[in-house]
């Protein structure tokens, strides 16, 4: 019975080690977008302004100064709107929690419930996948991203 804990633990542990690392990778990653742009904002107007008037090299690098500044303005519009919706969290928590549950039972039991399986991985699946896309902002990044581009198919015409 030791055993089988063990070889179950060790089979679930690569799991809760990526949920947490995914966790916090997204929430860190998240965080510092906007200050990332605004950095590199920065030094390329440092670098714009060491550069000689009329030179090829500083109209384009203002051009890319241009773009960045778009990037950023988009970046901060992302970060004002974006939220969670809590219901979705909870439900990938539950599902993949169930999913999870259920695999290990199935595991432990052994023999003819083995076929819990076939149910348990989906549920981990959609669980993980639904919790992590939540956690991620889910539908509150479409509307700032479907503006952006249709700001960018227009800005092209």
């Amino acid at each position: 019975m030791k055993d089988t804990i063990t070889q179950v633990a060790t089979a679930f542990s690569p799991i809760v080690i990526a949920l947490i690392t995914g966790y916090f990778g997204a929430r860190l990653g998240r965080r510092t977008r906007s200050d990332q742009i605004m950095e590199r904002l920065k030094s390329e107007v440092e670098a714009s302004e060491a550069m000689p008037v009329g030179s090829v090299a500083k109209e384009t690098l203002l051009a890319r100064l241009d773009s960045t500044a778009l990037k950023y303005e988009e970046t901060c519009q992302q970060e004002d709107t974006f939220s969670r919706d809590t219901f979705g969290v909870i439900l990938g928590l539950i599902l993949g929690g169930t999913g999870i549950a259920l695999g290990i039972w199935a595991a432990l039991a052994g023999g003819a419930h083995l076929w819990w399986w076939v149910a348990a991985i989906p549920l981990i699946v959609f669980g993980v996948s639904g919790f992590f896309y939540e956690m991620a902002g889910g539908k509150s990044l479409q509307p700032a991203t479907s503006a952006a581009t249709s700001d960018s198919t227009s800005s092209s015409n």
